[in-house]
């Protein structure tokens, strides 16, 4: 992942841009936002903007996309999970009164974190993409939860850096995959997830990141896969299904 690839940013609404914002301008080496004046941007590039409020990103193939935090939460709250039967609280060990300590490696666009979150983990985020970490940061920004997001690749982080207490009981990790094609069955993805692929990429670092979540966390690593798909590393310690994604869990002994 190049964290420094160029990204436009508007500057529309400039005076009423949050803090953080106006201070990822000014750290050219940190995420490399290029300032650009509204009247020069058009449909044809892509690039962030904050309109209303909000920071948003538009691209060229399939419009704008911002992160709703308060929609995805209160949706949680509305629902009435069992944590003996939601598969991702199982796997990541959330149950009772152990609320385990997890790094999202891959916090994307924020919705398992905010599950875990949820769940009663307690949770530090990672980011990788600069666009979508301020995307991300603005999300938080507009409806906080007790949880931070983290600018950085999770897996540069060597294990003998991190305290036993600084390290996590369990790192969770969902590589992005390139969409499987020719099937007429499968419906796309929604907008919002498009986008996010489009901007981000797929992840072609998947064995060697788990070989390192592996080495950090202290109780045990869940890789988010395709019902279908084959895991990442044979032999995981136990797999829980849902509807249509399954986790597969390697325990640390």
């Amino acid at each position: 992942m190049n964290e420094l690839i160029k990204i436009k940013m508007s500057d529309s609404e400039i005076d009423a841009w949050p803090s953080f914002l106006q201070a990822a301008i000014t750290e050219k080496n940190k995420f490399n936002l290029e300032l650009t004046p509204e009247k020069k941007l058009c449909d044809l590039c892509d690039y962030l903007y904050f309109s209303e409020g909000k920071l948003n990103y538009h691209s060229v193939d399939l419009g704008t996309m911002c992160f709703d935090f308060e929609e995805t939460y209160r949706y949680h709250q509305r629902q009435h999970y069992a944590l003996s039967r939601e598969p991702l609280a199982r796997a990541l060990g959330i149950k009772g009164e152990t609320h385990p300590y997890v790094w999202d490696t891959t916090c994307g666009t924020g919705k398992d974190s905010l599950l875990i979150r949820y769940f009663g983990a307690k949770l530090l985020s990672f980011e990788r993409h600069p666009a979508i970490f301020l995307l991300l940061n603005d999300a938080l920004r507009r409806y906080p939860l007790n949880f931070e997001i983290v600018f950085a690749d999770a897996s540069r982080l060597m294990p003998s850096e991190n305290s036993d207490d600084d390290r996590p009981d369990v790192i969770y990790y969902d590589p992005m995959y390139p969409e499987k094609t020719g099937s007429k069955k499968s419906a796309l993805p929604r907008k919002e997830m498009r986008i996010f692929k489009e901007v981000v990429g797929e992840d072609f670092d998947s064995n060697e990141f788990l070989d390192w979540a592996l080495k950090t966390a202290k109780s045990r690593v869940v890789v988010k896969r395709a019902l279908s798909a084959t895991p990442i590393k044979e032999n995981p310690t136990a797999s829980y299904a849902g509807k249509s994604t399954r986790y597969d869990m390697y325990k640390i002994f």
